[in-house]
């Protein structure tokens, strides 16, 4: 089955997959999530939800319109229909992967740690959620979507999933990963208001990170499989 333009089902299933898994494992103990947590517990689950995933969605719209941005461009300049754009993209996320390894590999053991003080991605959220002075101030119900969704933007913008919707957009069916990531980041943010303060005493970013990064290559080898 083929739609409008020769976009095949597979592709578009290759696409949300790729996107919705990387997504999902990259936010779980992310900055984002800690800080959605944090604001949920403070100012209640449903408007925090709905602040922080408008954001997180009109974020991943950018970076997928940016991905597909350069995934014309190779094409354009050198007038060949080798999917050159597409390679690029399996290259961006096989660096990607690898240097989530790396980092990994190389964080140290406090940066590790479990249900000890905060460290790493939990300690930025706490220092961000600290500066926006979330506790001491009472908001109204468009007050507390505008706070949720600004942080959450502001924590977003240029983070390691941002850079990777980037990837997925030049890689992949643009629909595809905007829905795929959109999903994946609309249930890792409803777990973290409904337990996050809970999960992240015992979440892993070592195992996080180590998981990410095999993803990343995975779904790079599949992205050159699917170009020819």
């Amino acid at each position: 089955l083929v739609f409008t333009g020769g976009t095949s089902v597979a592709t578009l299933k290759a696409g949300f997959i790729s996107a919705f898994s990387i997504i999902f494992i990259s936010e779980l103990g992310d900055k984002t999530f800690f800080i959605a947590a944090l604001l949920a517990m403070r100012r209640g689950r449903t408007l925090v939800f709905t602040g922080a995933t408008a954001a997180l969605a009109l974020m991943t719209i950018v970076s997928v319109a940016v991905g597909t941005i350069f995934q014309q461009v190779p094409t354009a300049l050198t007038d060949t229909q080798l999917p050159i754009g597409q390679w690029a993209g399996a290259l961006m996320l096989v660096y990607f992967g690898i240097r989530n390894i790396k980092d990994a590999l190389d964080a140290t053991p406090a940066e590790v740690s479990e249900g000890k003080e905060a460290t790493g991605e939990l300690a930025d959220a706490e220092a961000m959620y600290s500066k926006a002075q979330v506790d001491v101030t009472e908001k109204s119900t468009w007050g507390i979507l505008a706070e949720s969704f600004t942080l959450i933007f502001m924590a977003e913008w240029g983070d390691r999933s941002m850079l990777a919707t980037i990837a997925l957009g030049v890689a992949q069916n643009p629909v595809a990963v905007a829905t795929g990531a959109v999903a994946g980041h609309a249930l890792a943010t409803l777990i973290a208001v409904l337990g996050g303060s809970f999960l992240s005493k015992y979440i892993s970013e070592r195992f996080v990170g180590l998981l990410g990064g095999g993803l990343f290559l995975v779904f790079a080898v599949l992205t050159v499989l699917v170009g020819f």
